[in-house]
């Protein structure tokens, strides 16, 4: 084997040419595999929706309307929020909780103190989010 053989200008150019090939083959070849791996959904809607919808808790307090006058002890307290969820109504002298049926709804009896009753409802879901609806109630035991 002979090391102190010059190399020609006939076989520079191919071994460069040879060299080309060969890279321009690996490249061409892993970008054809990446794009066969990866490629995108030809219709981004096939493959659901672009938006989810609004993970919000509901509550809408149904019974009693704000500013009620009554003239009886106690008052009924029911609307409307997510099935399974723990309600949380109170007053000024007590707390209440109760858990909505399968469908959403939830009713209870509530007693009143006479004059002035702020009625809070507090609803909770399992990450901690809470929705609150406040009314006032005045109770009467003299009929006007």
């Amino acid at each position: 084997m002979q090391l102190n053989r010059k190399l020609t200008t006939k076989h520079l150019i191919l071994s460069q040419i040879l060299i080309l090939i060969i890279g321009l083959t690996f490249l061409g070849t892993l970008y054809f595999i990446l794009n066969i791996q990866y490629q995108k959904p030809k219709n981004l809607f096939l493959v659901g929706p672009v938006t989810t919808l609004p993970k919000s808790l509901l509550l809408d307090l149904g019974t009693p309307d704000q500013d009620t006058l009554s003239f009886s002890s106690s008052i009924i307290v029911s609307g409307k929020t997510g099935p399974k969820k723990d309600v949380l109504i109170s007053t000024d002298t007590r707390d209440l909780v109760i858990q909505s049926k399968a469908d959403g709804s939830f009713s209870t009896v509530l007693n009143l103190d006479e004059g002035v009753n702020t009625i809070k409802v507090v609803v909770f879901d399992t990450t901690g989010e809470a929705r609150s609806a406040e009314r006032t109630v005045y109770f009467s035991k003299e009929k006007i």
